[in-house]
């Protein structure tokens, strides 16, 4: 087992001073002076009020102290004392996560001055982080609005955010921890970014979080394994006081607004979310307890249902369809009305921590989650019938111990030990029946078993060895220290293993002439289903020094090493080798490679008042690739499992889809359609092929404005060093050009041979997906926020402008689908770098909150969350195989000068009557590139990938909290009612608050068509009339959730 022969190693070198790799703790240093300059010896005591728990220290030569390893929060008190001189007190100190506060103590002679300083005040020092990073409190969570009760409605106070991405990144590339551990979806199949992601669930209750952190620039080499975020949390732990909570929340239909355009009512739905929270001491001050359990459930009826508005299909075309179906083959094509998903999920989390001694403090924690989620999605240009649905099932058990430890006034340890088990997999509803693709105009028709889901099982056992080891010396602190994770993964993944039928609509499917067929299945004998498995870790060592130069000003510099080890290879096909003269190896796997991260950071007082910060960095990241892709290369080396992929060629009068015998409807007799097109897809890694790498440069600045408003500029630019490619390198050298007849010669891209046999260097291999890197593309956010705090509020307003373009944004988990769906012109080997999909031209933000006490028994609060956005990228794109690459979708429209410049046919209707004769379409695609301005600034040219975005949004989201409590002693019992509503704009308006997105992030704005048989025979485009590229999702109606919550403490 590749742990049993890593760690040993990681051990005899490390052992001496083990180092965390992630921050679950808060610092306090300082330098304690008195007036004849620094001074050494100086007693330093700063005391976690809620738990007793106390950190002791004494100032070193030059006055320099440092407490670490703190619990985040507070209050704190901290006292300072030293024979001679008067005792210095504050009180009210908090501490953010991951921060070092900065407290310099000026200590006044007995003689001259009171026995005793005492300093009141919030937050208590100046905080000394270098590059962005956003904290988010115990106190903001309770005040701001939410409605999933997830990490994202806090992380989206991160003015870089859009969505689970940051700073134009993708999602897959950040490291999300908790408590300092991953809790990242490693495998990279999770839009959240964390396990049970597909389920729908959260990686752990709300109730459970103490506080979140955001980093996106952090200098501190302690932070690796991202090149996108960092979302780091730490979980609640029990007090001196027992604490608790219940509580219950409430959406459904009575809850939301009405359609805004048609204005109709939400179908009948629930959604509810419950659950209690307990802590206390054990021993007082020394050992407490922390338990918390959620329960969700949630019913959610489909939209764009049959005969609904904007729908796809009306309910006379799914009625034939589904009675076409059982008629024709005996299958049950399920509901195309109203379907009701399920979600649920189970939450139990338990916490102990143990205040060993005054140098010791032990943490063990546990949660666990059960979850499943049905998944059919409907859209105005996607109709899924019922038993098309899938359910999404999680389990997941994750330990983590956590040992802090200060062994004097110049060596302190951290110590994280974590264990994951994770288990996901997929069952699909109905008999089993191959998935049917039916193109409808732009839009989609899928019936049958959801074709991904199948034979679709991920297990993965995860472990960590984390910690950190500091030494103080002076003005120095030194960190060496490592950072390992250990992956155990076995993963069934065979797409297409009952078929995957297309056609080019209802008449061709009702007429038997399918378009395309594709099976995946297996060539083990005896094993229908094999799977991948294999080992991985990723290994990290660094070391730091952190340098106060002067009470102003701190620098920060260290490397940082990240290796990654696999203990397994992908299996060895002599058919790929032979066929790319060993240039490609489907055994080839990186491994051991060194990935060096060089890092320094600044923070400097200009003033040394705190009112002028100047901050700032540069360094390079390094992440870890989800290992789904890494995984394809084990699923498919033609050696597991093989491939029909068959396409008409509509050049010839015959049909060469099942050797022109049509649709095969036995699932079980998919991979007897005959030899012709049998073949394999293997999937192979560059031998040079390196881990995500990026250079990160961070230059800021905090102010103290007049009135006491705090402001930051801050700017970030990030260079892809290493990113990934796709490319399919079984695909031959083009022949011509595309096909001029539909676009008159205009249009001359490069086009593939036609003949499937043609296209590929060997006959026998569908695809050849080659992952290697490249070094195009950048990032860059330029960032202003304004805040300001009184007693009873708080108000923060920010903007974002970001810039961010790539080469293959990384949007899928297959391979291939990474390769065909990245939008090109002509050669889909050799993509053109464009905007990211995450990319977000503008966004932003304001918060504003306030309470209100009265009556002595009552409170009301109030919060805002604004957000406005320039919209989500999209591309505009042909439905149809232009240059003849054999993937359908993925070529970029040409946009002519003029009408001249494109050819349309007829547009038929299922009965070969027509709907828009050619003239028609040509008048109203005119209009709508003339009315569309990117596409009317294209004219003569090609869109680009991403090149377009949806009409901006703004939402105002809104927490109504009405709190009753009564005080007896030292005791307080709350009742709390609340009302949150997301787009509180649509309440107030229903044309306000309107929210956008494109399926898959492309338009089939135009579609291909090739009729050589009937009356309306000929070749060229269809546009579908009166649509837009864009449709308004569920979010464009408010959504309200009402809570209840009874607390004592």
């Amino acid at each position: 087992m590749l742990i049993k022969r890593i760690l040993p190693l990681i051990l005899v070198f490390f052992a001496p001073f083990l180092v965390i790799g992630q921050v679950t703790t808060s610092n306090i240093s300082g330098t304690v002076t008195s007036s004849s300059g620094p001074l050494a010896g100086a007693t330093i005591t700063a005391t976690h009020l809620p738990t007793g728990t106390i950190f002791r220290s004494s100032s070193l030569s030059k006055g320099v102290y440092n407490l670490v390893n703190m619990i985040p929060g507070g209050p704190y008190k901290l006292d300072v004392s030293f024979v001679g001189y008067s005792t210095f007190s504050q009180d009210s100190i908090y501490l953010a996560l991951g921060e070092n506060t900065r407290i310099d103590v000026p200590l006044a002679n007995t003689s001259s001055t009171l026995a005793e300083v005492v300093v009141t005040g919030i937050g208590g020092g100046t905080r000394r982080k270098t590059g962005a990073a956003t904290s988010i409190s115990r106190a903001q969570i309770n005040a701001l609005p939410t409605l999933s009760r997830s990490l994202q409605d806090y992380t989206r106070l991160t003015p870089q955010a859009n969505g689970n991405s940051f700073g134009g990144a993708s999602n897959r590339y950040n490291n999300i921890t908790i408590d300092g551990a991953v809790n990242n979806d490693v495998f990279g199949l999770s839009g959240s970014g964390t396990p049970g992601g597909q389920a729908s669930t959260t990686p752990i209750s709300l109730d459970a979080i103490q506080e979140i952190q955001v980093v996106l620039a952090p200098y501190d080499i302690t932070y690796g394994n991202f090149t996108g975020g960092g979302v780091n949390a730490v979980t609640r732990s029990g007090t001196n006081k027992v604490d608790g909570s219940v509580y219950y929340f409430l959406r459904n239909q009575n809850t939301i607004g009405k359609d805004p355009i048609t204005r109709e009512k939400a179908t009948s739905f629930s959604d509810k979310q419950y659950g209690a929270r307990f802590g206390g001491p054990i021993i007082k001050n020394k050992l407490f307890f922390f338990v918390n359990a959620e329960l969700a459930r949630r019913t959610a009826p489909t939209l764009f249902n049959a005969g609904e508005n904007q729908s796809l299909l009306t309910t006379e075309e799914a009625k034939t369809l589904a009675a076409y179906m059982q008629t024709k083959y005996g299958y049950d094509a399920g509901s195309y009305d109203t379907y009701n998903a399920q979600t649920q999920s189970n939450k139990y989390f338990a916490r102990i921590d143990w205040n060993i001694n005054e140098k010791n403090r032990l943490t063990i924690r546990h949660n666990y989650i059960k979850a499943y989620d049905d998944n059919i999605s409907r859209s105005a240009t996607l109709f899924r019938f019922g038993n098309n649905t899938y359910r999404f099932n999680n389990s997941q058990n994750i330990t983590v111990v956590e040992l802090r430890t200060r062994f004097s006034n110049t060596y302190s340890n951290d110590l994280i030990l974590t264990s994951q088990r994770i288990r996901d997999f997929r069952s699909t509803y109905g008999s089993l029946f191959p998935q049917v693709e039916i193109s409808k105009g732009s839009g989609t028709i899928q019936l049958g078993s959801e074709r991904s889901s199948t034979a679709n099982e991920l297990d993965q056992d995860i472990y960590e060895l984390t910690d950190n080891f500091k030494i103080f010396k002076g003005k120095n602190t030194f960190t060496i220290g490592t950072h390992n994770e250990f992956f155990k993964f076995r993963n069934l993944f065979i797409n297409n293993l009952y078929g995957r039928w297309n056609f080019n609509s209802l008449n061709d499917f009702y007429n038997n002439n399918p378009r395309q067929v594709q099976v995946t299945y297996s060539n083990i004998p005896g094993e229908t289903k094999p799977s991948a498995a294999f080992s991985a870790a990723q290994l990290g060592f660094y070391a730091q020094d952190e340098i106060q130069v002067n009470p102003q000003f701190r620098i920060t510099a260290g490397l940082r090493l990240d290796v990654p080890v696999f203990g397994d290879k992908p299996g060895y096909n002599p058919i790929v080798d032979t066929t790319f003269k060993g240039k490609y190896n489907t055994s080839n796997i990186p491994n051991g490679q060194l990935l060096w991260s060089p890092r320094v950071g600044f923070n400097y007082d200009v003033t040394g008042q705190k009112s002028l910060i100047i901050r700032g960095g540069a360094g390079i990241f390094s992440g870890r690739v989800p290992f789904v892709w890494i995984s394809n290369q084990f699923s498919n080396s033609g050696l597991l499992l093989n491939t029909i992929n068959v396409s008409d060629n509509t050049a010839t009068p015959a049909n060469e889809v099942n050797n022109g015998n049509g649709f095969q409807p036995d699932p079980l007799k998919q991979s007897t359609l005959g030899t012709a097109g049998k073949t394999f897809e293997a999937d192979v890694i560059d031998q040079k092929f390196k881990l995500p790498q990026v250079a990160r440069f961070n230059l800021a600045t905090d102010i103290k404005l007049p009135g006491g408003v705090m402001a930051t500029f801050e700017g970030i630019y990030s260079k892809t060093l290493n990113n990934i490619l796709y490319q399919d390198v079984n695909l031959t050298a083009p022949v011509g050009v595309v096909d001029p007849v539909y676009n008159n010669g205009a249009d001359k891209r490069i086009a593939y041979s036609t003949s499937t046999n043609g296209r590929r260097l060997n006959p026998n291999i569908t695809n050849a997906i080659l992952i290697t890197n490249t070094n195009q593309g950048y990032t860059y956010n330029l960032t202003a926020q304004f805040s300001k705090t009184w007693k009873n509020a708080f108000v923060q307003v920010a903007y974002n402008h970001n810039d961010s373009k790539d080469v293959n944004s990384g949007a899928s988990s297959t391979a291939l689908s990474n390769w065909e769906f990245v939008q090109v012109v002509g050669n889909p080997n050799a993509p053109q770098l464009s905007k990211s999909s995450y990319a977000l031209t503008h966004r932003i933000t304001g918060v504003m909150s306030f309470n209100l006490n009265y009556t002595k028994f009552m409170r009301t609060s109030l919060a805002f969350f604004y957000s406005a956005n320039s919209g989500q990228r999209f591309t505009y794109v042909v439905n149809g195989d232009l240059n003849s690459d054999g993937r359908f979708g993925n070529d970029l429209i040409y946009i002519p000068r003029n009408t001249s410049e494109i050819n349309f046919v007829d547009f038929l209707n299922t009965n070969n009557t027509v709907r828009y004769t050619a003239a028609q379409q040509a008048a109203a695609f005119e209009s709508f590139v003339r009315n569309d301005k990117y596409l009317n600034s294209r004219r003569g040219d090609y869109a680009e990938r991403n090149g377009s975005s949806t009409p901006w949004e703004h939402v105002v989201d809104m927490r109504f909290a009405q709190d009753f409590f009564v005080t007896k002693g030292e005791n307080k019992h709350t009742l709390q009612l609340t009302f949150d509503v997301f787009n509180l704009t649509n309440l107030l308006n229903k044309d306000w608050g309107r929210q956008y997105f494109v399926g898959n992030q492309a338009y089939n704005v135009l579609t291909a068509v090739n009729r050589t048989t009937g009356a309306n025979i000929g070749k060229g485009y269809n546009f579908s009339i009166g649509q837009d590229p864009w449709n308004m999702n569920f979010s464009s109606r408010f959504q309200g959730q009402i809570g209840l919550r009874y607390s004592f403490n």
